[in-house]
């Protein structure tokens, strides 16, 4: 148990292309998100527990909270990652 809460931080690290960039953390509906983005690529990561969440939901909201947490638009055909890491593309 207490190696599994040793690990949750290294859930948020950012990749490679983000990294050193701004973060921000974020509300959107039931989803909560740490938002980093750095030139033009942006990643959210969900940070709340869920049971079984709705990738379409998910991808929705990560997608809204990098532009709420950015000021810039996302580019839709970028949208990728799963139900706990969002990433995109983002146009300023």
């Amino acid at each position: 148990m207490f190696l599994l809460l040793g690990l949750l931080p290294a859930c948020t690290a950012p990749s490679v292309g983000v990294m050193g960039g701004a973060k921000t953390k974020m509300d959107v509906g039931q989803f909560s998100f740490t938002v980093r983005h750095k030139g033009a690529r942006a990643e959210a990561y969900r940070t709340n527990i869920m049971r079984k969440p709705k990738a379409r939901e998910v991808f929705a909201a990560g997608a809204t909270a990098i532009e709420r947490a950015t000021g810039c638009h996302v580019v839709r055909s970028s949208v990728r990652g799963d139900v706990a890491m969002i990433q995109a593309d983002i146009l300023c």
